[in-house]
């Protein structure tokens, strides 16, 4: 999730080291993640096959994916490159979430696997500075090389394949449950298109705002802070409030957070527009995941989960692109990002609602 978690700052060099437009580096962007739903997809397809195998297939196109880049002469083959290396990454997203749900309490460990995340997105982003004025753009994808090497060690850690006894009491119950999983994906495919467009867009929403870049690093990372905050939050509070409440407290947060972007200001007002922002986003997606999780029997549902996920990172940033190309300004981006919030919500409601009882 390192292309998601630097995002606006790998937009920002896209555009300055290719000399590509704003909406240009919003797509290089979107096609690694449209690699990440196509990996995602492909083990819809295979997932009763050896997960270690799968694994180490998704590890070693992360390898060839990023080790390409670094030998790349043309736009064409970095966009291909970083096509290669988000398959594999989603690929291993997929296999991650499936053993997540198998655990004793996916909440608290979803919310963790997220800390996780958060924690390495924020040192990813105080790094980023330093790592391009030493070695550029191909530097940081040559890290990410190095740590797809170093996962493959966790390789026999992985279970070799699912192996819980289906949950469903009767084929009514498991038909209902199918149902309200779908329509919950349906609706996180619309909240998190929407948030993705507005995050990947962050950095050129400060910079419009004449915030240095110094400072936009900073709040970047900061923000990723408030995200671990409410990833911790879920953590410690669990299920303690079932999963409505925890949910829709997390959506109202973000929209708070893109209504302050959408007004004009300094660096304090951008700062904690992009905590609130993210604060609330890091304490859904834990719930979400485990409300999925929960209504899933055989496994399917979590695979469309790691689809969604993908797909979603892949569409926001397109849209937003799309929108930013067409009017010449930043404000639809964000309003795309805020009118997603309710229309998720609706359709994620009803499967919250049915599992926090």
């Amino acid at each position: 999730m390192l292309a998601l978690l630097l995002g606006p700052l790998l937009v920002g060099e896209y555009i300055a080291q290719f000399g590509v437009s704003e909406a240009r580096a919003g797509m290089i962007l979107s096609t690694e993640l449209s690699g990440f739903a196509l990996g995602a997809a492909i083990l819809f397809a295979v997932l009763g096959q050896n997960w270690r195998g799968l694994v180490t297939i998704a590890l070693l196109l992360m390898i060839a994916g990023n080790a390409l880049f670094l030998i790349a002469d043309s736009l064409a083959v970095l966009v291909v490159a970083r096509f290669i290396a988000g398959l594999g990454a989603g690929m291993l997203m997929t296999m991650t979430i499936q053993v997540i749900a198998l655990m004793r309490d996916p909440d608290r460990t979803y919310g963790m696997w997220t800390v996780g995340q958060l924690v390495v997105g924020a040192l990813g982003i105080m790094l980023f500075p330093t790592v391009m004025a030493s070695g550029g753009i191909k530097a940081v994808f040559l890290i990410w090389a190095l740590l797809a090497v170093s996962l493959l060690t966790t390789v026999q850690f992985y279970p070799r394949a699912r192996d819980r006894e289906s949950n469903a009491d009767n084929k009514q119950a498991a038909a209902r449950r199918i149902v309200l999983g779908l329509i919950c994906l349906f609706g996180l495919f619309i909240y998190y298109s929407g948030q993705t467009g507005v995050w990947v867009y962050l950095e050129r929403v400060g910079d419009s705002w004449g915030i240095n870049q110094e400072m936009l690093v900073n709040t970047l990372s900061a923000s990723l802070i408030a995200g671990i905050a409410g990833s911790s939050l879920a953590v410690l509070v669990g299920n303690r409030f079932g999963r409505t409440a925890p949910i829709t407290f997390s959506l109202l947060i973000s929209a708070v957070g893109i209504s302050l972007l959408i007004q004009s200001g300094g660096a304090t007002l951008f700062t904690v527009a992009v905590c609130l922002f993210n604060f609330g986003w890091y304490l859904f997606l834990p719930y979400i995941s485990a409300v999925i999780a929960d209504t899933d029997d055989n496994g399917k549902l979590l695979t469309g989960l790691s689809v969604v996920f993908p797909a979603s990172l892949a569409i926001g940033p397109a849209v937003a692109a799309l929108l930013i190309d067409r009017t010449g300004t930043l404000l639809p981006c964000l309003l795309f990002g805020l009118f997603s919030i309710p229309l998720g919500w609706v359709f994620i409601l009803p499967a919250t609602r049915a599992r926090s009882q």
